[in-house]
């Protein structure tokens, strides 16, 4: 017996600034920073089956669907209530991998929130939550699907209101994984005095700590925010790659997307209020 396939969208998310404030005895670093949705979204189809096997189908992705986040999410969920459906799952990516938007794990937060209600596991949010966290730092963010100040490891998030923006995304040409900005990061913890930053701070200034690791590992990038620079403040999300600009006139953000469109990877996207797919 087959069951319709279920369609959602998971939603990508820029970081507002980010400092980094400290680290933990076991190598995680501490850090706040605004995570704010944007309308840029990955398309999952979910299609219930009996037969207890999980499977990502039209998979396109550089590593095997086993290795990808919405895969184990679907599994952990499964062995965690004990579950005996199974699910054939399709992603059509959009948001882009490697990037500091979040595509993973908003795919992996969706495909809990939704096979939850699908499979009838009847899990709470807290139970979603924790799960998530196994997952992924991100991941909790996205389950719960609203802007927020998120701190610590990614675990305390404060939901808030935002104003609404516009953005232009520019996606270099390479990957800049998590684990190799973190170790390239040279703060001095001691000297930094970012423990009591206001919110409103890390949204004004909109600085973002794993820029210069980002810089020192691929200088190329270098030119890229010199030229973006002309345009406003160039940020870089998450641990990049990606870098943006913000405008809160729509028009303005769709001039300058179309300046740069020709010769970078380039995205237009706005703030969102909620996830499509938001837990509370």
């Amino acid at each position: 017996m087959y069951y319709q396939f279920h369609s959602v969208l998971s939603p990508a998310k820029l970081n507002l600034g980010l400092k980094v404030i400290g680290k933990r005895p076991d190598g995680y670093h501490l850090l706040k920073s605004v995570f704010c949705l944007i309308d840029l979204y990955d398309k999952i189809d979910i299609q219930i089956t009996l037969n207890g096997k999980v499977s990502l189908i039209e998979h396109q992705q550089a590593w095997f669907y086993q290795k990808d986040l919405a895969y184990k999410a679907a599994i952990l969920l499964q062995e965690y209530s004990g579950c005996t459906k199974g699910a054939n799952i399709k992603i059509k990516k959009v948001i882009p991998s490697g990037a500091g938007m979040g595509g993973g794990s908003s795919n992996a937060a969706t495909v809990l929130i939704i096979l939850n209600h699908l499979w009838e596991t009847g899990l709470t949010t807290d139970e979603l939550l924790g799960l998530g966290a196994q997952l992924g730092a991100d991941v909790p963010f996205f389950i719960r699907g609203r802007n927020a100040l998120v701190e610590g490891i990614g675990e305390i998030i404060t939901p808030i209101e935002l104003p609404e923006l516009y953005f232009v995304i520019i996606k270099p040409d390479f990957h800049a994984p998590t684990k190799d900005v973190f170790a390239a990061l040279e703060l001095d913890f001691e000297q930094c005095n970012t423990k009591n930053i206001l919110t409103t701070q890390l949204i004004s200034q909109k600085e973002n700590d794993l820029e210069a690791a980002v810089r020192k590992i691929y200088p190329q990038i270098n030119d890229i925010f010199s030229e973006l620079n002309q345009y406003g403040k160039a940020v870089m999300t998450g641990s990049g790659s990606s870098i943006y600009l913000s405008f809160a006139d729509k028009n303005s953000a769709k001039n300058v997307a179309n300046i740069l469109s020709p010769r970078y990877n380039t995205f237009l996207a706005a703030s969102l209020a909620v996830s499509p797919v938001a837990c509370d």
